[in-house]
């Protein structure tokens, strides 16, 4: 029995060593947020006759069109500044039985946008509605500048509470990687417009 238990605490033995050397670190999340001034606005609607309830004749997407056209005109929305199916496969792609054509609208006015959500006609459904952003070089130094000051006074809240200090950086991860792409969020009415959370994870050591 004691030879076993010997046996054991030498096998154990670098697994202890290498735990004391561990040092403690603490891992937090943060975040900085943007709020563009001039987003760009995007709203994508379908036409079809699979969202009303008129006899098939009634329904065409000859007059659905025509009745949508007419409605945005009255709205001052030119039909040319919508673009038919800009993924390639639009209406085809729902899983309706009946014909159908999915538009999108793009604008940088608010007042545009906002006349064009409201805007009905027969046939017609709004599928989704979005601000667009780009971060460049520039915000992407700021944020990360806001998000790491915020980590580092995250981290050091809980290390006063561990009755330690704030060490060094030991790692940081990048949660965006979107830099000078287009960025897409859903419009809420309780959001602001062209809002970006820009969010990383850092490890600090303890001292």
């Amino acid at each position: 029995m004691k030879k076993t238990i010997f046996l054991i605490t030498i096998l154990l033995l670098p697994l202890l060593l290498i735990a004391q050397q561990q040092t403690t670190t603490i891992k937090v999340s943060a975040r900085s947020v943007l709020i563009d001034s001039s987003p760009e606005f995007k709203a994508t609607v379908a036409l079809s006759s699979s969202y009303s309830s008129l006899p098939a004749e009634m329904t065409t997407l000859e007059i659905l069109k025509k009745k949508y056209k007419s409605a945005l005109k009255a709205n001052d929305i030119s039909w040319s500044n919508l673009k038919k199916d800009s993924n390639g496969f639009g209406y085809e792609s729902m899983g309706y039985g009946k014909d159908g054509i999915i538009y999108e609208y793009r604008t940088k006015s608010v007042e545009k946008m906002k006349k064009f959500l409201k805007t009905k006609s027969l046939g017609m459904q709004m599928i989704n509605y979005s601000s667009i952003i780009t971060i460049d070089e520039e915000e992407a130094a700021k944020l990360s500048e806001t998000a790491l000051a915020n980590a580092k006074a995250r981290a050091a809240i809980i290390a006063t509470a561990m009755g330690k200090e704030l060490g060094d950086i030991k790692e940081i991860e990048d949660l965006n990687n979107r830099y000078g792409e287009e960025i897409e969020s859903s419009i809420y009415y309780d959001r602001p417009i062209g809002e970006y959370f820009y969010m990383i994870n850092v490890i600090f050591s303890v001292k």
